[in-house]
């Protein structure tokens, strides 16, 4: 047809050929779009699934550190860690804003449906994320967030005691270096090296790069069950053998006075009814195997402790395994008997006064007495005592310039003990204002504008409780505005938009609410540059 001259019907032939190729191939993008979004909802709900995983892996690190805490302290630390890292990417990637959703009615379907059919434009990521040759901050900061996840996810595995050896372990640590390296180059199938984020986001359809953002979170789930799973199957590994086993001496006290005896127990690194040693040693003395054990599997321990100075206690625990091979566990401690104490130990926590109308957290204690045997009282009516719960308790006294606490208990041998110590009281220390971390300094409108107000009390003080501020007064100028919350007003900043460069901008009048609730009038000064 190219060769000859076309009559205007063959030309309309060719144009209604052409019309109909450019209707297939639009049908199938449009197939394609709706397919993507598919996937995401898929993907979407598979996420909840993974979740429903991932609280079953961590409740069940939970149940085995609640029943053995020295077995599964590592990976119960390295769980809250993990979800710590976790849910921030995550949480990063919820917040990530996404084009509108537009919706259609369907016939026969009640409720309107997402329309990815015309979700076909690249220009929103396009426009987020890059900006000619270089990035966006919103880019440079997904980039971060990417990195970020990575390394901790990472540094978190190979802070395990096996994370660096065990298999499965480094196999999660190759996928993750190998899916996630947005600060990498790669090279498309044309053999053009890019950028990672380019090559992922750069000019698709909108369905499609939200797609790939929700594959992103289902692999950051993903890569948190796995570790999960690892840790715990791991830990079940190592409890499976007796090879593996430690005694560790448990002493009821951990200071003894001479003529008592010691109480305390050996403990294997899995207690279990089903375990019966075939012979027990300690300090040369043969002990039954079957009568030193108590209802939990421990061998319980009952013998003078000596006099005063550092004893030791020695021996083996013999069992045998299916093979009849003999496994010996050694059995090596030391312990402290010292003189009975005259006085007690009281520790206000981080400073050595009580303040006025505030709980005051104290801790006290006396060798040789269990804390919840220690009883704390004092002769003023002037203060409110509670707690006892490991030797922590809340003094709150309400007057006065100082205060005498009593401490007294009984000793096991039936010794009463009584000590007395004093302590001043003060006022509550008001607590230091700042504007964006700073008492006076120079800063640019914008920075001004975007910062807080916020307060601290001075270290000396060894106070942690963080304050609280409720409005405050900020002078531009001449002008003043008044400010609810710890962020500048609408009207403030307005006004300081306008404000020339060199102008003093003041905080005053700040309401507050820390251990005490008060009022400073004087705050920062900043001047604008």
């Amino acid at each position: 047809m190219a060769g000859a001259k076309e009559s205007p019907r063959q030309k309309m032939i060719n144009l209604m050929y052409l019309v109909f190729i450019a209707m297939l191939a639009l049908n199938m993008s449009k197939e394609v779009l709706q397919s993507f979004g598919m996937i995401s909802e898929q993907v979407e709900t598979n996420n909840l699934s993974l979740s429903d995983r991932i609280v079953t892996f961590e409740k069940t690190i939970d149940i085995n550190f609640d029943k053995e805490p020295k077995t599964w302290q590592e990976k119960k630390s390295a769980k809250d860690e993990l979800k710590k890292i976790t849910s921030k990417f995550v949480g990063y990637l919820n917040s990530l804003p996404r084009p509108d959703m537009p919706m259609k009615f369907v016939k026969g379907i009640k409720d309107s449906i997402v329309d990815y059919e015309i979700m076909d434009k690249p220009d929103f990521y396009d426009e987020k994320f890059f900006i000619g040759e270089t990035f966006t901050d919103e880019g440079k900061e997904f980039i971060r967030e990417i990195v970020s996840f990575r390394d901790d996810f990472v540094a978190l595995v190979d802070s395990l005691n096996q994370g660096k050896s065990d298999e499965n372990y480094a196999t999660l640590v190759t996928q993750i270096n190998d899916l996630l390296k947005p600060d990498e180059k790669v090279v498309n199938r044309d053999g053009v090296s890019m950028d990672w984020i380019r090559y992922h986001y750069e000019g698709f359809p909108e369905v499609a790069s939200n797609t790939k953002l929700t594959v992103l979170k289902a692999n950051a789930l993903g890569f948190q069950a796995e570790l999960l799973s690892a840790m715990i199957g791991g830990q079940y590994k190592i409890n499976a053998t007796l090879a593996n086993f430690d005694a560790y001496v448990v002493s009821d006290r951990s200071a003894y006075f001479p003529g008592s005896k010691f109480s305390g127990k050996i403990i294997l690194g899995k207690k279990s009814k089903n375990l019966e040693p075939q012979s027990v040693e300690i300090n040369s003395e043969q002990l039954d195997p079957r009568k030193s054990l108590n209802e939990d599997g421990a061998i319980v321990l009952d013998f003078p402790v000596g006099g005063v100075g550092t004893r030791e206690i020695t021996g083996n625990v013999v069992f045998v395994e299916g093979d009849n091979e003999p496994i010996t566990i050694p059995v090596s401690a030391k312990y402290d008997v010292i003189p009975k104490p005259n006085a007690a130990s009281v520790e206000v926590i981080g400073r050595n006064t009580l303040f006025r109308n505030f709980d005051n957290e104290v801790i006290i204690s006396v060798p040789g007495i269990p804390s919840n045997s220690v009883k704390l009282s004092t002769t003023e009516n002037n203060a409110v005592i509670t707690g006892n719960r490991d030797g922590l308790y809340k003094i709150r006294p309400s007057k006065g310039k100082e205060i005498d606490l009593i401490i007294s208990g009984v000793f096991s041998g039936g010794d009463k003990f009584s000590d007395k110590k004093k302590f001043f009281i003060r006022r509550a220390p008001e607590p230091t204002v700042l504007f964006n971390g700073l008492e006076t300094g120079k800063m640019a409108r914008r920075s001004i504008s975007n910062s807080a107000v916020s307060a601290i009390y001075p270290p000396a003080y060894g106070i942690s409780k963080s304050v609280v501020i409720s409005s405050f007064n900020i002078k531009i100028g001449a002008r003043t505005f008044e400010c609810t919350g710890n962020r500048l007003s609408a009207a403030a900043k307005k006004y300081l938009q306008r404000a020339p460069k060199g102008f003093d901008v003041s905080i005053k009048d700040i309401l507050y609410v820390g251990i005490t609730s008060g009022k400073k009038t004087l705050g920062p000064s900043i001047t604008i540059n």
